[in-house]
């Protein structure tokens, strides 16, 4: 269907008022609330609740706020999609991952997608867990790889797996003596609160990974008397490595550290402690056929490494 002004009403719904939409907007209030009467009127339903202070959206509203989003993302992928047609450019995909996820899956995924789109130009933002939900959020890239958002106001999510979580450390520390368990054949640890004076490398605290292993700590009374806190999860399987400490990490991304021969890995807990991974997307987003694809190819890597887990 054709609606005319569309930026007016999603003006509205951003501002949660017709008053500072107009202002926004450079046009008169009672103008805007025309435009609004007629848009409702045409429509035959109520679209905005104007009994709450900020302006509410009704069911309707959200129906209709999804549909107008949805088609101002397809209008300005056809331009752009003509205008490399035109210029005879090639298809761009824009994918988020962080650097240390992006080093460990896209040299497995890369070389099959690549024969199923040899024309489509890979473009690869890298940036912290945090930060690919905003990019998403903000139509930079197409998707991101990453743990399933909390806020869903603007993202939507496939689920991909439940990602083991192993406690690793270099096999001739002393407090691993005894303890043969390796990345192919993982024990579970036998207690976290023998680790409370070792030095244990985490991420931040604010990162999901980080949340569930406070939570666990919790679980067990630990609190770790030697934290050292870094961004990189690379940085902390070479002090592992080092016999430097121990870390926390995911199984999939320990399958390519040169390492392994020095590291023993244990399972957290039983059921084995994991943590959701998923694609992430802009709600109502278009994901291209070469997208699809790509996800698809991520999907099938992940899936031997699912596990049921918190």
């Amino acid at each position: 269907m054709f609606v005319k002004n569309p930026e007016y009403f999603l003006t509205i719904v951003k501002e949660r008022s017709i008053s500072k939409a107009a202002e926004r907007l450079y046009l008169s209030q009672p103008y805007l609330s025309q435009y609004l009467a007629r848009l409702e009127g045409s429509l035959g339903v109520v679209l905005l609740d104007r009994s709450h202070s900020p302006l509410r959206l009704t069911p309707a509203g959200e129906l209709f706020h999804a549909y107008l989003e949805r088609q101002s993302f397809l209008d300005r992928q056809l331009v752009s999609d003509l205008r490399d047609l035109q210029d005879k450019k090639r298809p761009v995909l824009h994918i988020g991952v962080s650097p240390w996820r992006g080093s460990i899956l896209l040299p497995d995924v890369l070389p099959r997608f690549e024969e199923q789109y040899p024309d489509v130009q890979l473009v690869l933002h890298e940036a912290p867990v945090p930060d690919l939900g905003a990019l998403a959020a903000a139509n930079v890239i197409d998707f991101c790889v990453m743990q399933p958002p909390s806020d869903l106001t603007e993202l939507t999510y496939e689920p991909m797996m439940g990602e083991r979580i192993f406690l690793v450390g270099h096999r001739d520390h002393p407090l691993l003596q005894g303890l043969n368990s390796t990345y192919d054949a993982p024990r579970p640890f036998p207690d976290l609160r023998l680790l409370e004076h070792e030095r244990i490398i985490m991420l931040p605290p604010g990162w999901r990974l980080s949340k569930l292993l406070y939570n666990r700590f919790s679980v067990y009374n630990l609190e770790p008397q030697n934290l050292l806190i870094t961004t990189n999860t690379t940085t902390a399987i070479n002090l592992a490595a080092e016999k430097l400490g121990f870390a926390f990490l995911q199984e999939s991304g320990l399958s390519r550290t040169p390492y392994l021969d020095r590291l023993a890995c244990f399972t957290v807990g039983e059921p084995p402690l994991a943590c959701p991974l998923a694609v992430v997307y802009k709600k109502n987003g278009f994901l291209s056929p070469a997208a699809r694809t790509l996800i698809d190819l991520i999907k099938e890597l992940y899936s031997q490494f699912d596990w049921a887990g918190e």
